[in-house]
């Protein structure tokens, strides 16, 4: 073993290796006894491939599965027998048309062509009959629309019900008597509070006597499933938690399953579903500490539940079929992949599809679950990753990056990660910080931020790196911080706040909160009336909180990746800070992307970004990384 400067140690992780292994599954489905997923292909210029073992890449190249409901996307694609023929329904990147593509078939068009002026989205198919139920989603301008529509077989579209501004979770009934969904209004966020709603469906294909079951403007409830022909369980945060509750068609709800551990997280991408329901009758779901939570059989008549614990530390949303189940997880030492579960015996999992390393195991850092004492008396969590190589070690303190996550509502896990092993490997250790405000440890630590945002994610932040270097795990001069969107955010506040960092590394962050307020897209358009408060009756806080308006204070060094067709972060966010910094006389690097969004997907972009952050940070620390 060689003794080396850490975050010089030589690593078998190429940039080129690091992208090529950067596919992606997230969804799956079962159709006919068959598993599908789909990928998520940087080396394919970031499309979304919708597969399965028997039939191959469902959609060639040219075509890619992906919608821009909401911008942030999710779930486009559907699996489906209709008009007596089988194959995928799927909303196409480039128009965000729906398209037909039966296996027998190339794709054909099933909606109209947006004019110049405006652009329709789709997302939660379902099919009815010979009727494509979905939500639709029209963009005019700064005017956006939502309803939910039905598309007939010769094109034809009817608009069920446009009285509210968002739309999720569409569920037929068993018999198809019903429908139920979620609603919601500006300025709630989806995690904030939202409305289970129900309709009956007449003769006609008409939604009729449509009513409010569960939820409010101060409960969160989503992921409703249809447990008979009358009844259907959903999940509420009205204990705190986000937790299984009951109802029938009159609203009468109960708690089926009381627990002090989530069973959901923020609907940040459509189509995310966390409730299924087996042939057996009982709802699979997932719950549990964010360490580590679990697939689970939930018997709803009696409320108790099976753990099925495996190697696994984290799931995306399940698919299930009878009695099959199927997800994307991963693990301390697994990649994502594509999984089975057979309930029969719930500790055993069977890899369907292997997201393989692509190094030895031994290079990749395997994480642990931290806690350090932050201000007010609150708690920070996260995950730390030593830096990890076989074949070198060193006397010295290894660097430390914190991770700073996009959201800022949203949360990271433990899991084997090619981006973590890109630096662990080279001798970087990391913290990936679950900050106040970040979802999976309850509805109060996820309401920390609301009003403090720039103020308890900092705290947090800070207080995670001087707790690491009490405890000897980094070096208070050698510690860098990166983030994107709202980790952007977080990473521009640290700098201009403290002088804790050596160096930043800035993804599409936010930088000038009123600009932001103004132009961003509608999902989050009301998003910082909870974070900051109401704009423009809050300017001077939507100021103080601005790290533009502090940036005088900066003497860290920054790195900023930024696409230009971003439409929730404008590149003009990024390119002011920058321009702070060259008045400043900073030392930086600014790099932009045409055609990348918010979060990139070719990979030439990612391959750029990651020699170049790693070279970066060499600069600053006096070293020469090996990429």
């Amino acid at each position: 073993m060689k003794v080396a400067t850490p975050g010089t140690w030589e690593s078998p992780l190429s940039a080129e290796l690091l992208v090529s292994s950067a596919t992606e599954p997230r969804f799956t489905q079962w159709f006919e006894g068959e598993l599908f997923w789909d990928e998520k292909r940087p080396s394919e210029g970031g499309r979304n491939v919708v597969v399965s073992k028997l039939h191959g890449d469902l959609l060639t190249h040219g075509w890619s599965a992906a919608t821009r409901v909401h911008e942030m996307g999710g779930l486009a694609w559907l699996v489906t027998e209709w008009n007596s023929e089988k194959g995928v329904l799927f909303c196409n990147a480039s128009d965000q048309r729906l398209y037909w593509r039966a296996f027998s078939s190339d794709p054909i068009p099933l909606t109209p062509e947006s004019d110049s002026h405006s652009q329709a989205r789709y997302c939660d198919m379902l099919i009815r009959g010979n009727e494509i139920w979905c939500i639709r989603e029209v963009i005019a301008g700064h005017d956006v629309n939502r309803d939910i529509i039905a598309i007939a077989q010769d094109g034809s579209i009817r608009s069920l019900d446009g009285s509210s501004h968002f739309y999720a979770h569409l569920q037929l009934s068993p018999s198809g008597g019903h429908l139920a969904w979620i609603a919601w209004e500006h300025p709630q966020m989806p995690w904030d509070g939202t409305e289970l709603r129900v309709a009956d469906v007449n003769d006609n294909g008409l939604l009729t006597n449509i009513r409010t079951l569960a939820g409010s403007a101060q409960e969160a409830v989503n992921s409703p499933v249809w447990i008979g022909p009358d009844a259907l369980c959903y999940l509420s945060d009205k204990s705190g938690w986000w937790n299984v509750w009951r109802t029938d068609l009159h609203g009468s709800s109960t708690h089926v399953a009381p627990d002090e551990s989530e069973w959901a997280y923020p609907m940040w991408l459509v189509g995310f579903h966390w409730l299924r329901l087996l042939g057996d009758g009982r709802v699979v779901g997932i719950h549990g500490p964010v360490e580590k939570p679990s697939v689970v059989l939930l018997d709803v008549e009696s409320g108790q539940w099976i753990d099925c614990q495996n190697d696994m530390t984290f799931w995306y949303p399940l698919a299930v079929q009878g009695q099959r189940i199927a997800g994307v997880g991963a693990g301390h030492h697994r990649l994502l992949s594509v999984a089975t579960i057979n309930p029969s015996i719930p500790a055993e999992i069977t890899i369907e599809h292997a997201n393989e390393l692509p190094i030895p195991s031994e290079y990749f850092s395997e994480p642990r679950a931290i806690t350090m004492p932050s201000v007010h008396g609150r708690d920070v969590h996260g995950f730390f990753y030593p830096a990890t190589n076989p074949a070198f070690t060193s006397t010295e303190i290894p660097p430390v990056i914190v991770f700073a996550h996009g959201g800022p509502t949203g949360h990271v896990y433990g899991v084997a990660s090619t981006e973590m092993a890109w630096f662990t490997s080279r001798g970087f250790s990391i913290v990936d910080v679950n900050y106040g405000g970040s979802s999976g440890y309850g509805r109060a630590y996820r309401e920390t931020l609301k009003g403090q945002w720039g103020v308890v994610d900092t705290q947090d932040i800070i207080a995670m790196v001087q707790g690491l270097v009490a405890s000897g795990l980094a070096d208070k001069d050698r510690v860098l911080i990166r983030g994107g969107s709202a980790g952007g955010f977080a990473v521009l506040n640290a700098l201009v706040h403290s002088d804790v960092f050596a160096a930043g590394a800035d993804y599409y962050g936010v930088a000038e909160l009123t600009s932001l307020a103004q132009d961003t897209h509608d999902f989050e358009s009301r998003y910082l009336d909870s974070l900051v408060g109401p704009y423009p009756e809050h300017i001077d806080l939507y100021l103080e909180r601005s790290p533009l308006t502090h940036v005088n204070k900066v003497s860290s060094p920054l790195i900023f990746f930024q696409g230009l067709d971003d439409p929730i972060v404008p590149p003009s966010q990024s390119e002011a800070f920058r321009d702070a910094c060259i008045q400043k006389g900073i030392k930086h690097k600014y790099f932009e992307f045409a055609g990348e969004s918010h979060g990139f997907k070719k990979s030439e972009t990612l391959i750029t970004c990651a020699r170049e952050e790693l070279l970066f940070y060499g600069e600053v620390l006096g070293f020469t990384p090996q990429v």
